[in-house]
């Protein structure tokens, strides 16, 4: 990759609170004035704030609603007959942009991709280009906080949503405790994040020589922090790769650290404790049908789609694949 690659939790927290490691890594340019981003910054919270609490009644009873809509008696796609369509319109609910609702899911999907595989120059081009054309769709000065709470909330919540559910598939235990105990659902969310992030690694490029972690990263040089890596430090979280809705901190880097930290973590916390409670509520007992195919590249990766049937026979049990493959 032509970087430096950060896998430790303490390393990856350290780089994510370097001013000195900057933005826009994966293909180099430059970052906002300091000042300017954190007035920008501190306005973009604040939209969030309000978008979430105008909505936010709004978001459990249409994600009950759908789960309960499913067929019982069939094979259903958690991802693209719920996660997908409900976080859709939560995006257009929540970021209001103007225009043709499928040429903005297939520009933000340009932008999605180009996320994911971070590497690829000609993806990177195309979302520049649908960036720009986003952009249009919004007004005021910040349409760029709406670019980025519409791709996320339209493309990187289905995607942690898949993740979790899958997780939770993967851990029916966990899943009836949270049946049991629903006042779970902020600390199994936080534990989920931790667990089943979609967000694999961010870029950074040093604008100074930097110190870190006993290496010396030199001006110019592109930095990997390893999200998903730092999030399974065990010297960090005690058996990792274990879903506990108890644990303590540290916190978790799903959403990054510091100034460069998502700004729409609130919108996809919310929405994602009420789509987990209506999948946790309608889908006991259900089993992945196949085994799971992923979508995204080198930073994201998630379930492209997640096979589950509510209705295992005998026969079906028998017969079942085992449902994680090699992301």
């Amino acid at each position: 990759m032509e970087a430096w690659v950060l896998t430790r939790y303490a390393d990856v927290l350290a780089a994510l609170r370097e001013p000195r490691l900057t933005a826009g890594g994966a293909r180099g340019g430059t970052e906002l004035d300091r000042a300017a981003h954190l007035r920008f910054r501190a306005r973009a919270s604040a939209a969030a704030s309000g978008m979430l609490a105008e909505w936010l009644e709004r978001l459990g009873p249409l994600a009950r609603d759908m789960a309960r809509a499913l067929p019982k008696d069939r094979t259903v796609d958690l991802v693209g007959e719920l996660a997908q369509p409900w976080s859709a319109q939560i995006a257009r609910c929540l970021a209001c942009p103007g225009g043709d609702p499928d040429r903005l899911a297939a520009l933000s999907g340009d932008i999605f991709a180009a996320a994911a595989n971070p590497r690829d120059t000609a993806l990177q081009a195309r979302a520049e280009q649908a960036t720009l054309e986003l952009a249009g769709a919004f007004s005021g000065e910040l349409a760029a906080f709406h670019v980025q709470a519409f791709v996320a909330l339209s493309q990187t919540l289905p995607c942690f949503l898949a993740n979790a559910w899958l997780a939770l598939l993967d851990d029916p235990e966990r899943a009836e405790m949270l049946r049991a105990e629903p006042e779970l659902m902020p600390q199994a969310i936080e534990e989920l994040l931790r667990h089943s992030g979609p967000s694999r690694a961010q870029f950074r490029r040093a604008a100074e020589g930097v110190e870190l972690g006993g290496a010396t990263i030199a001006k110019g040089d592109r930095v990997a922090l390893m999200l998903a890596a730092a999030n399974r430090d065990p010297e960090q979280f005690p058996e990792p790769a274990r879903l506990d809705f108890r644990r303590g901190p540290p916190r978790h880097l799903a959403f990054g650290e510091g100034r460069q930290a998502c700004i729409g973590a609130s919108l996809v916390r919310a929405a994602s404790e009420s789509a987990t409670a209506a999948f946790i509520e309608n889908f006991a007992g259900a089993r992945v049908e196949q085994p799971v195919e992923w979508r995204g590249g080198f930073a994201i990766c998630a379930p492209a789609s997640l096979l589950v049937s509510r209705c295992c026979t005998a026969a079906s049990e028998n017969n079942r694949q085992p449902a994680v493959t090699d992301r």
